[in-house]
C-alpha cells in the first residue's frame, strides 16, 4: 500500500492536479476527524463521504494511519517553518516571544481542525509515524525553549529545568486556545497574544498590589 500512495513520492513525481486533490482530502478529512476522533473515523466512511472508492482512498494515503500522520506531520512542518522565519526576524527576546505567540494562534485561526488534531491525536500515531512526528515537534519546542531561555536571561544555561517548566506553561497556554478563542468575542490573536506576553513577563498581578 505504502509504494503506491500519492502522498509516500516525492512530490515532483506527482502531478500538480493529484496533489491539489490530495490537499484537499487532507483537509476535508481533518475536519471529520476533528469532529469524531481519529478512532471513530474509517478511511471508508471518508470515502465515502467525500464520494472517493477505497480504492482511491488507498491512492492517496497508504493506510489510515499514514492519513493522520500526513496531517501531524504537515501541519507540524509548516507552523515550524513560519515560526523559524518570525524568529530570525530578530530583535529582543521578549519581541520575538511576541511574535512566536502572535505566530501560533494566527497559525491556529487558519487551522483549527488541524491543530484539534496535532493537540487531541498525538499519541495516536507509533512506531516510525510516531517517531517522524516527535522530531519536527522537538525542533519547535526547542525554538520556542531558546527564545524563552534568551528571556529569562539564561541561554548560556539553556535545558535548566525551569526554563523547561516555562516553556511548558506557554504551551499548555497556546495549545488550549482552540476551546475558547473566538475572534469576534476575545479579539484579534495580536492582541491576545499581547495579554500571553504581558502575563508571561509579569505575572498576572499587578506589581502595585504584589508590593502591598
Amino acid at each position: 500500500m505504502a509504494a503506491t500512495s500519492v502522498l509516500t513520492r516525492p512530490r515532483k513525481q506527482c502531478r500538480d492536479a493529484t496533489l491539489q486533490k490530495a490537499d484537499s482530502l487532507l483537509a476535508a478529512a481533518a475536519a471529520v476527524i476533528a469532529e469524531k476522533g481519529f478512532e471513530a473515523t474509517a478511511l471508508r466512511d471518508l470515502g465515502r463521504r467525500f464520494e472517493v472508492s477505497l480504492g482511491g482512498m488507498y491512492y492517496y494515503f497508504a493506510s489510515k494511519d499514514d492519513l493522520l500522520f500526513q496531517i501531524q506531520h504537515r501541519t507540524f512542518t509548516a507552523l515550524l517553518a513560519e515560526q523559524e522565519r518570525a524568529a530570525e526576524a530578530g530583535g529582543t527576546a521578549e519581541a520575538r516571544l511576541l511574535r512566536l505567540l502572535s505566530g501560533h494562534l494566527g497559525f491556529f485561526a487558519r487551522h483549527p481542525n488541524e491543530m484539534k488534531i496535532c493537540t487531541f491525536e498525538l499519541e495516536s500515531l507509533e512506531g516510525e509515524l510516531y517517531d517522524r512526528v516527535l522530531v519536527v515537534r522537538r525542533r519547535y519546542f526547542r525554538l520556542v525553549a531558546d527564545v524563552i531561555a534568551d528571556l529569562m536571561g539564561r541561554r548560556e544555561r539553556k535545558g535548566r529545568s525551569h526554563d523547561r517548566h516555562v516553556t511548558l506553561f506557554v504551551f499548555g497556554m497556546l495549545n488550549w486556545a482552540f476551546m475558547w478563542y473566538q475572534s469576534a468575542k476575545d479579539g484579534p490573536v495580536e492582541a491576545v497574544a499581547a495579554e500571553m506576553l504581558n502575563l508571561i513577563v509579569h505575572g498576572a498581578v499587578p506589581r502595585k498590589r504584589r508590593a502591598s
